[in-house]
């Protein structure tokens, strides 16, 4: 909801969940040209990690590109859960906790502000790769995510999401990774949300001679599909021999993994794409970078631990299909995804 004076313009945050942020960010965008920008928080009625992520993003971003126009916040004192969870001070606003100062638990993770740099060098002082720095932030996102601490379902999402936060490492030329997630209890339902300001998935892809890719969400169900990502192409350049090697299978096996117990949402540049209940949907987004939301319904995690090694068969087979494909389009991708949702474990 927008009101309008000679001097400002005012937008009024709702609802900060999926649907939510993206409708208001959108809002935002279409503000016209005024000195002052006038946020108001007093209408939020629900707020979800995707959403405090995503516009928390866009808010940034927007106060950078109408400088030198004025933007403000009002009635914001009250929303003690976003202020807890860093979601004020995550867009410049003095109110509440740093990112990544609340302690935690295991029913969530507040937003995290994830520096490359910071990430480097704890590693250099550890002596390790920085790549085994990220994999131990992922063992313990996939410890809240899966609401327990072993077992191969946490394992392998560990495993998958150590496989997506290095390919923000290695190909998003982004600086910072954002992350947050939330169990809900009486929903028996656990988020975890990630977020970057790279160059995008199409971008990234771009450099994969063998895919056609005409706009963003072509981009998105190349990227959903096993083996494919922005260096790993034959011809490409030769993949390190170690355990980091077998990239590409990051987004593949945590989008199975969501869409059969919970759901899965990728959004880059002007697309997103949910999966959930075996269906693919579009969504009309505008994100310069990358963002991922991950639900699992917690009493659905047995179900998932049951279904996992048929999800590996089928996304090794995939990349073997893949392997023998010179020029991949968007409707051929689009069949293997499909087809494999058509087949839960």
């Amino acid at each position: 909801m927008l009101v309008t004076s000679s001097e400002e313009q005012v937008l009024h945050v709702k609802r900060l969940d999926l649907h939510g942020a993206i409708d208001t960010a959108r809002g935002l965008e279409a503000l016209p040209e005024a000195p002052v920008y006038v946020i108001d928080f007093s209408a939020l009625e629900w707020t979800e990690p995707f959403g405090l992520l995503f516009f928390a993003r866009k808010l940034r971003k927007f106060a950078d590109s109408r400088k030198p126009s004025r933007c403000r916040a009002i009635n914001y004192q009250e929303h003690g859960y976003a202020a807890h969870m860093g979601f004020f001070q995550s867009f410049g606003l003095g109110f509440g906790k740093d990112p990544g100062e609340a302690l935690g638990s295991t029913r969530y993770v507040p937003i995290t502000s994830m520096r490359i740099e910071d990430l480097e060098r704890e590693a250099a002082s550890d002596y390790v790769d920085v790549r085994d720095t990220i994999e131990a932030r992922c063992a313990s996102l996939a410890t809240v995510l899966t609401h327990s601490e072993g077992g191969d379902l946490q394992h392998t999402l560990g495993y998958s999401l150590r496989e997506i936060f290095r390919n923000v490492l290695e190909h998003s030329q982004a600086d910072t990774i954002w992350y947050a997630a939330q169990y809900w209890p009486t929903k028996g339902l656990v988020e975890l949300s990630i977020l970057d300001e790279g160059i995008g998935v199409r971008q990234s892809l771009s450099r994969n001679p063998h895919l056609n890719i005409h706009d963003d969400e072509d981009a998105l169900r190349y990227a959903l599909l096993p083996g494919v990502s922005g260096v790993a192409f034959r011809g490409g350049p030769r993949q390190r021999r170690d355990e980091w090697a077998n990239s590409g299978y990051g987004l593949f096996m945590t989008s199975q993994i969501c869409a059969r117990g919970g759901n899965f949402v990728i959004c880059s540049g002007t697309s997103g794409i949910m999966l959930e209940n075996g269906e693919q949907k579009s969504l009309a987004v505008d994100i310069a970078g990358t963002a991922l939301r991950l639900q699992i319904h917690v009493p659905e995690i047995r179900a998932l631990n049951e279904a996992l090694e048929d999800l590996r068969k089928r996304g090794t087979s995939i990349a073997g299909e893949l392997r023998h494909t010179v020029n991949l389009t968007a409707s051929m991708s689009s069949r293997m995804l499909s087809k494999d949702f058509s087949q839960k474990g």
